[in-house]
């Protein structure tokens, strides 16, 4: 196997905490050499939050700073003097990427602003990831996690309708902006190519974690209507984690095809039964459904329910605890978890390895630096001749255009072969940015997102559809057909990329292996993104994000309550999540291609990916220490108050963060009620953590006065962190998102808007050219015009020979 994808490349890292820092690691696992640049006197504020290594607190020793920072360099730089500045020049100077997260106003105080590192250096691509966006109304707000899950309307849908909003464990919003920088720095670079003009990204946490909701969002707009926040899901049945003996197996009962024959596993024949036969009639007969499983679910553990229900086709789950999801059998035989580089004062920590695997390049499973371990190496390079000698601002040629440019993926074609919402997802993102991308629809059974009748062309008029495969083309083709087959080889030939996300098998039964792809197009790429991955023994099983997110343990973090997996919650965001994954791993692999001529395989397991994406830290936790982060609902270890509080109207609420003591003072005085911060309970942020329910009661006394907006603003206005949580209709019409132009109308087939883009670019620009097509849409197109093919080979579909997925 060859070197990292990315090894071509050298970022300078100027991020810190999750968000920038996740960006920087994936650059780092595939290849690139990555200079993280920290305070002199105390590094990476990472570094000093735990857990740590052994439980003995230490500025070497936090195992969130090992997981986001492995293998990268750390060299220390004072911002605040003059030759500290002088220093991140001259890297900046030779350097490829630049990423960034401080608040928007400090780059252009330090003097680099993104016209003033293009003067040094027009081919960089600067990424600057903030909590709003570089523009807006909310731009200077101060935020944390809670706060950037609350305003982007993922936690208004997280916890039970009964309760309030539930924050998500993991730092959902942050690891999911740390993807999205990755995947937009890549496409930035890729548009670049060799001696191109660089640009400036705009990645805003919010913006890229509604993309989680993006659904929600998307209903909203067009029919005025939100779910209600419910941890279970109500739509279908059996599509949830229930009780069995030894805890909560996750019973799905799809794909919905085997219901019949899968069926009989619960020893109840009622089930057998028709009016059991269709998803839509036990939907209805949700309540009596359930009630006939869950005594066969009360004989068996969890385990074997998994087991059973894979053999019969279903895409079981479990409940899985970290230390489960930990030894799960198919991470062993992946080798999921492996050693890092020996660590000088830890030693070698087992963590996940790569997200997705490349068949030509290898990843990187560097350890973390120490503080400024790499100075005298970097910086004494850098020094060797001055700045004013080696690093005058190199002049723009005739070559390097300051207009806007077609979207970065211009030229590129995906062929799609794909269901339901990840690969969908994928797909969209590449779209989005100017890839073609071909969808493949098998109109003999239409995926979910088509619906479910096949009367009155009610297919070409689904709203989830229209969202996830917008700018795409449609090809509608039986891939069981030799005529189809021979279509799709003859596509191939004119492809970049084949994104599916079958079960491993699957492709190569129809012939389309990737060794048969290769020997029809040497150099394509294909990513295959299934929901184990394509090797061990769970390979060739069905998962969706209903069953991965509990076997993943990811959903032990997230609960009102640290002591009962009962309380454990879904966070939804699975599918979305491994969609962005997916799009990572195209744009890393074309990246690849384009530095070494060659293709590549990628192998996405949907479980890793999420591990990988948003759980990593958690791991290391357990691997290092043996123990498991515990969920502790809406509070936090190091903000005292930090909570949901419920405000003036009806379901409205805020979650508000006090992180030091004179920021308790501040709160204090605010809200008008100076006297508090002289109260013995609440002096200290330790006595605030000791005495948090009065505390809670204090404040919902006062938030109850106010809109959530009012106490947002009131609060923000003197500093401190609070933000509403936004149900999907105030998200819909928040000015902020507004202002920067989020939601975007296509330019045919929709008066109505939908979701807009994860991030901007300065000198390109994403677009919305049309919603999803109509099944068949572009058959001509592509087999005559495009292949040169007969017309007799463009099929029509008439009505009863179509399907949906949703039949028996």
């Amino acid at each position: 196997m060859s070197q990292g994808a990315l090894s071509d490349l050298k970022v300078i890292d100027l991020t810190q905490y999750i968000a920038g820092p996740y960006c920087t690691k994936l650059l780092a696992g595939f290849g690139a050499e990555v200079i993280k640049v920290e305070s002199p006197s105390s590094g990476d504020p990472v570094r000093h939050i735990g857990p740590f290594v052994g439980n003995k607190p230490g500025i070497e020793r936090s195992i969130p700073f090992h997981w986001l920072n492995g293998g990268k360099k750390s060299v220390t730089l004072d911002l605040e003097i003059p030759k500290g500045i002088e220093i991140l020049k001259q890297l900046i100077a030779e350097a490829d990427v630049l990423v960034e997260n401080f608040a928007p106003t400090v780059m252009p105080k330090l003097g680099l602003s993104y016209d003033d590192v293009k003067e040094i250096n027009p081919a960089i691509v600067m990424t600057s990831i903030s909590n709003f966006g570089q523009n807006g109304p909310y731009r200077d707000y101060q935020t944390n996690e809670a706060i950037l899950y609350a305003m982007s309307g993922c936690m208004e849908s997280t916890g039970d309708t009964d309760k309030p909003p539930l924050a998500s464990g993991p730092a959902v919003s942050q690891y999911t902006a740390g993807m999205y920088a990755y995947l937009g720095t890549l496409m930035a670079l890729f548009q670049r190519g060799d001696g191109g003009e660089g640009q400036h990204l705009d990645v805003s946490i919010q913006e890229s974690a509604i993309e989680n909701v993006q659904m929600r969002v998307t209903t909203y707009l067009h029919t005025g209507k939100r779910k209600p926040r419910n941890s279970n899901n109500r739509d279908w049945a059996p599509w949830q984690c229930y009780p069995c003996r030894n805890g909560y197996a996750a019973v799905l009962g799809g794909p919905h095809r085997h219901w019949r024959k899968g069926a009989s596993l619960f020893e109840e024949p009622r089930l057998l039964e028709d009016q059991f036969l269709h998803v839509f009639d036990r939907a209805k007969a949700h309540d009596e459904v359930e009630s006939l499983i869950k005594p066969w679910l009360m004989r068996h553990d969890k385990e074997e329910i998994f087991e059973l229900g894979l053999a019969r086709g279903f895409a079981f789950g479990y409940l899985a605890t970290m230390a489960e999801a930990f030894g799960f059998k198919q991470h062993q035989e992946r080798e999921f978890f492996l050693e890092t580089e020996s660590h000088p004062e830890v030693g070698r920590l087992i963590s996940c390895q790569a997200p997705f695997r490349l068949s030509n390049s290898s990843w990187c499973m560097g350890r973390a630096p120490l503080l400024g371990e790499h100075n005298q190496a970097v910086l004494a390079q850098e020094l060797q001749s001055s700045f004013s000698d080696r690093n005058q601002p190199k002049e723009n040629s005739n070559h390097l255009p300051n207009q806007k440019k077609n979207p970065p993926l211009s030229g590129i074609r995906v062929l799609e072969i794909s269901r339901e919402w990840a690969g969908p997802h994928a797909g969209r993102i590449l779209a989005d940015f100017g890839a073609e991308v071909i969808r493949i629809d098998y109109p003999r059974r239409m995926e979910t997102t088509r619906g479910s009748s096949t009367k009155d062309k009610a297919y070409n008029r689904q709203l989830g559809f229209d969202q996830l495969n917008r700018n795409k083309k449609c090809l509608a083709v039986d891939l069981n057909d030799p005529v189809d087959q021979e279509i799709l080889k003859d596509l191939i030939r004119h492809t970049d990329i084949v994104l599916e996300n079958a079960r491993p098998g699957v492709l190569k039964k129809l012939g389309f292996s990737y060794e048969e792809l290769k020997g029809i197009k040497p150099n394509i790429i294909l990513v295959s993104m299934s929901a184990y991955g394509q090797t061990g023994t769970y390979a060739p099983y069905p998962g969706y994000g209903a069953s991965i997110e509990p076997l993943s343990g990811i959903n032990c973090l997230t609960a009102y309550s640290p002591y009962t997996q009962a309380d454990a919650k879904r966070i939804r965001e699975t599918d979305m999540i491994n969609g962005v994954m997916g799009a990572c791993a195209a744009l890393t692999a074309l990246s690849n291609r384009q530095r070494i001529g060659e293709g590549d395989w990628v192998d996405l397991s949907q479980l890793e990916g999420l591990m990988h994406g948003i759980g990593g830290e958690h791991f290391l936790e357990y691997a290092v220490n043996g123990k498991t982060t515990l969920p502790i609902g809406n509070r936090h270890p190091a903000y005292a108050p930090h909570g949901c509080y419920r405000c003036r109207e009806e379901e409205q609420w805020v979650v508000i963060a006090i992180g030091s003591d004179e920021e308790w003072r501040t709160f204090c005085q605010t809200i008008g009620q100076p006297e508090l911060s002289q109260d013995l309970r609440f002096a200290t942020s330790l006595d605030r953590q000791q005495n948090h329910d009065a505390l809670d009661t204090l404040i919902e006394a006062w938030t109850r006065q106010k809109t959530h907006y009012e106490v947002m603003h009131l609060l923000q206005d003197r500093g401190l962190m609070a933000g509403a949580i936004l149900n999907i209709a105030e998200l819909c019409q928040d000015p902020h998102l507004w202002e920067r132009n989020y939601f975007q109308k296509p330019s045919t087939g929709s008066d109505a808007f939908f979701p807009g883009f994860p991030l901007q670019m300065s000198a390109t620009s994403a677009v919305f050219e049309h919603i999803g097509a109509d099944l068949g849409e572009h058959n001509r197109t592509i087999i005559c015009d495009l292949l040169g093919r007969p017309e007799e080979q463009v099929k029509s579909w008439p009505e009863e020979e179509l399907g949906t997925d949703y039949d028996p």
